[in-house]
């Protein structure tokens, strides 16, 4: 594959990975005198929003375009930054409940839409590394505004962190407008359906191969997740100290971006292999992590880990999305993509009831189920997936 050049999709997600105040958005509210209970309240109405109407915005999408869509939701989250600010100088709840509600409409407009861009401007077997490269600048952005932080705090306190991260997004508008559209939905035929050789936007959820790839996408999430809560409760467990916390989310982000690379080198023939190899080795991973207890294994583990997870993560998202074209529905990609993420959206909850259970057992039983889960989906997809889909270009 050439080189690929920085363009101007790299560059908004570099700027919307600079979100400065990131390490203290709890901060952000508390700071403003909202309670521990009021804060919950506007993460329920933020998860609320992006359940009622990931569906509609989808459907929205797949009538204005990836490009608009776009657009759209970066001056949204333009909007929603603006609130925020306004909301913090006010002390203002009612505006951060305004903020947490237009926050999740530009999440549903982002949902799946700029994936389902690249995948329709970048030839098949550059999809998942053109993926992983603008992931890579986003990350970038996050480490670099991980790093500036500290000095943005000192010298003007939360409120700079919030004016910078908002001057981020305001840039990413231009940004954004000057990306090419994408071409027309092609008339993609159906291999799967019989008749007029489309399926209804039901059949492509009637096929297995659909459900299970939806479910190890679920499973990518609840792993993440898992990252994002108990990496520091595992590091107490070790002995060590929680400020540890911040150079190893760093180091990790640094490693993940070898994705890119990885995708490249074995290129679009081999993922289908590459993917079951990847995910057997992370659930297996997520299991060692559950019951390590040496601290060298832990911090190992800790690093690698969230690279076993990215790398078959941008597989299946050019697999769903192959999957769409194959189903003849590329006309209803956005909607098809936000039902997915919806079911996703609805595994996670239910794995975080579950887990306030399995939790009282350990930690560690969280991490092996869900390592257990992602081998068993795994498997399950690499099995629905017959080889002969890769060699036609399809995964």
């Amino acid at each position: 594959m050439k080189k690929v050049n920085i363009d101007r999709l790299d560059m908004l997600s570099f700027l919307n990975g600079l979100v400065f105040y990131a390490p203290v958005a709890l901060l952000v509210r508390t700071d403003a005198g909202v309670t521990m209970a009021q804060f919950f309240v506007l993460q329920a109405v933020l998860s609320l929003t992006v359940f009622l109407f990931e569906i509609p915005t989808g459907m929205i999408t797949d009538r204005i375009g990836y490009k608009s869509t776009m657009i759209l939701a970066q001056i949204t989250m333009f909007l929603a930054r603006a609130l925020l600010l306004a909301a913090f100088l006010s002390g203002s709840y009612p505006i951060f409940v305004a903020e947490a509600v237009v926050e999740g409409f530009a999440a549903c407009f982002l949902s799946g839409t700029q994936d389902a861009y690249i995948y329709s401007v970048y030839k098949n077997e550059q999809c998942a590394v053109k993926m992983a490269h603008v992931a890579n600048f986003g990350t970038t952005g996050f480490v670099l505004s991980t790093v500036l932080y500290v000095l943005l705090y000192h010298f003007g306190g939360i409120g700079m962190l919030i004016v910078a991260t908002m001057a981020a997004c305001g840039m990413g508008i231009p940004c954004v407008a000057g990306i090419r559209r994408e071409p027309e939905p092609g008339e993609a035929k159906c291999t799967e359906a019989s008749g007029d050789g489309r399926a209804g936007l039901l059949a492509v959820f009637a096929d297995v191969r659909m459900i299970l790839m939806v479910f190890l996408a679920s499973g990518f999430a609840l792993g993440f997740l898992l990252i994002n809560f108990f990496y520091v409760d595992k590091l107490a467990a070790c002995g060590l100290r929680a400020e540890l916390m911040s150079p190893i989310i760093i180091a990790y982000s640094v490693i993940q971006m070898l994705a890119e690379k990885m995708l490249d080198r074995i290129g679009s023939a081999r993922y289908r292999t590459a993917m079951l190899v990847s995910i057997i080795c992370s659930g297996v991973v997520m299991i060692l992590f559950a019951f390590s207890r040496t601290t060298a294994a832990v911090l190992v583990i800790m690093l690698l880990l969230p690279l076993l997870l990215s790398f078959p993560e941008f597989i299946l998202d050019n697999m769903l999305n192959a999957h769409i074209d194959r189903c003849g529905q590329a006309e209803q990609r956005a909607t098809i993509l936000s039902v997915a993420n919806m079911v996703s959206n609805l595994m996670e909850i239910a794995f975080l009831f579950a887990s306030a259970y399995i939790v009282s057992i350990g930690i560690s039983a969280c991490f092996a189920s869900a390592g257990i889960m992602l081998v068993v989906f795994g498997i399950g997809v690499y099995a629905a997936s017959p080889s002969s889909l890769t060699r036609q270009g399809g995964i």
